[in-house]
């Protein structure tokens, strides 16, 4: 008994750390391979499928030579993409060590009975650590874009600071909770709906931990939008919050 028990604790305490649609337990389940072993199988012209589970922004942006896009949110719509033959070696891999993305469409890769399924160790830093290139379709210049702390973004809200708050996490974590008054455009369809944006106004972007909105930032800024991006993205505004008041609820219902 005191053995389950334990096993609880560790599994509320990995809920309580990653939230209640993590994919911690997933994780664990799918074999990763190392940047050194993927290097060998390119080189050796393997038979290798490399999916990158970011948006269409990120893959255009940075990736590894001979990738092939498929978002995580997109996985359903775009079956078409991947190989008829369910013997073909897919590698999938994400934007950090700590984005999932590449667990979960890995997982439901094998959930349609693909068998030889791995997600790159480390995802793209550690290609990169590893001392290995990346390519670019369309490279978005990088430029100075401010930040704010989630004190500050209260503040403005409060205050009625004419700013557009745009939350560009996936659709399912926006409906978990997200700010009051936030519209959400989730990164993977930025590219296709970033027209429908206002011109008039700031923009604050908000993301999972403030990583992701830069590039987004960047892209915004490129099309002629005043942007902003809140810093520590959503893990920064509930940590600000708790204890003193309740996380408003997203409009994504």
């Amino acid at each position: 008994m005191r053995k389950i028990g334990g096993l609880s604790m560790l599994i509320a305490l990995a809920t309580f750390l990653f939230g209640p649609a993590s994919l911690w337990g997933q994780q664990q389940a799918v074999t990763e391979i190392a940047p050194e072993q993927l290097r060998r199988l390119l080189d050796e012209k393997a038979e290798v499928v490399l999916i990158n589970t970011m948006s269409a922004i990120e893959c255009r942006d940075h990736a590894i030579p001979g990738s092939l896009c498929l978002p995580c949110e997109t996985f359903q719509e775009r079956l078409d993409l991947l190989p008829a033959d369910k013997g073909k070696k897919l590698i999938y891999y994400c934007e950090s060590d700590l984005c999932l993305r590449s667990y979960k469409s890995a997982n439901k890769a094998r959930e349609m009975g693909y068998r030889d399924v791995s997600v790159l160790k480390g995802g793209l830093p550690g290609w990169k650590q590893a001392g290995y290139t990346t390519a670019a379709q369309e490279r978005i210049p990088r430029k100075a874009i401010p930040s704010i702390k989630a004190s500050r973004l209260k503040k403005w809200l409060e205050e009625g600071e004419p700013i557009f708050l745009l939350d560009i996490r996936s659709e399912d974590a926006f409906r978990q909770g997200g700010i009051k008054g936030a519209v959400n455009i989730p990164f993977y369809r930025l590219d296709r709906l970033y027209q429908d944006l206002p011109l008039d106004r700031r923009i604050v972007l908000v993301d999972e931990r403030g990583f992701r909105s830069f590039l987004a930032s960047c892209y915004l800024a490129r099309k002629g939008y005043d942007t902003t991006r809140l810093f520590g993205g959503m893990e920064s505004w509930r940590k600000a919050l708790k204890g003193t008041n309740r996380l408003p609820a997203g409009q994504g219902k």
